[in-house]
């Protein structure tokens, strides 16, 4: 599907979406009969020019029988974590359409989890931004109603306390948006290398080969894979309970999306309330700077009192 050019930047979930949504497509055709190398071609026909580049790179490589990885190193980063699956299946011989589908189903939980975390930040993002805006908001409402706000902090005095309030204001500022990405930062690899081990073991590799294997389909698609703590609980219970490894791989890479989302809320839920220290320790007193005490002297200023 060709997609209309947009210049502003899309975000993280709507960017994970249109991956799925593309390797759907692609998983179509495979399952209908098309090569790798057709499949891609048709892909990069349509693709927009951010990805245009790379599914042509994966058509060539696939056609010329090279490994894929190295063509997805450039990609966004959605893509390069399917990208790591896709290129497993194909060095490992195991099934396209079945780690296409599992590159996909990652692809959609990724972005249900940004979309989360947007949406739990949407609340503490406005209201800092509301806050930053009111000590100049005073300041001109002042002006509006007549006080000589502007001559006030033109004088000698009164640019000593624009000064003062315009540090304060972008001292809070620059530690608000520092509060917030830290709060927003979200991994894209959440349960990829599960993911990855799953795919070379349907292909019957023995898990040691598959770990391997996984790690090279990583580090070739510029891939930091988690440290593998889940992974080496998930294989050791399989071993010692002779369970189906790669269905118990697939649960946890799910429960670790899952498990994602529920820190992405509670990390939300506490920006609200570390987003009160540059309230309290420095908007505040920007407030009496830039707002309150210049409208206060520039009513003195406009009555008869001596001052």
């Amino acid at each position: 599907m060709i997609r209309p050019r947009v210049l502003r930047r899309i975000d993280s979930a709507t960017e994970a979406d249109g991956v799925a949504a593309d390797l759907d497509r692609l998983r179509a055709l495979v399952s209908a009969g098309a090569t790798q190398p057709a499949a891609w071609a048709y892909l990069a026909a349509g693709a927009p020019d951010t990805i245009r580049p790379m599914a042509a790179g994966v058509a060539a490589a696939a056609a010329a029988g090279i490994p894929l990885g190295h063509a997805f190193g450039a990609a966004p980063t959605a893509w390069r974590t399917a990208g790591a699956l896709v290129a497993l299946a194909a060095e490992t011989g195991a099934p396209l359409a079945a780690a296409l589908a599992t590159a996909a189903g990652g692809a959609r939980r990724t972005a249900e989890l940004h979309r989360v975390v947007s949406a739990s930040m949407a609340g503490p993002v406005a209201s800092a931004r509301l806050v930053l805006l009111l000590p100049p908001a005073t300041a001109v409402l002042g002006w509006a109603f007549g006080f000589d706000v502007p001559g006030v902090l033109l004088s000698g005095p009164g640019a000593a306390l624009l000064v003062l309030g315009a540090a304060l204001l972008g001292g809070a500022a620059v530690w608000s948006r520092r509060l917030i990405r830290a709060a927003r930062r979200t991994s894209w690899t959440v349960g990829l290398d599960l993911e990855l081990v799953g795919v070379a073991v349907r292909a019957g590799l023995p898990v040691a080969t598959a770990r391997r294997q996984a790690d090279e389909a990583a580090s070739d698609a510029g891939i930091d894979l988690p440290p593998p703590d889940e992974l080496e609980e998930v294989l050791a219970f399989a071993a010692r309970a002779g369970l189906p490894l790669v269905a118990l791989l697939a649960a946890e890479a799910d429960r670790l999306r899952r498990v994602a989302v529920s820190e992405a809320r509670l990390r939300a839920e506490a920006l609200a309330v570390r987003l009160l220290l540059p309230l309290g320790l420095l908007v505040l007193p920007a407030f009496l700077v830039l707002g309150a005490l210049p409208v206060g002297l520039a009513v003195l200023s406009s009555t008869a009192l001596p001052l």
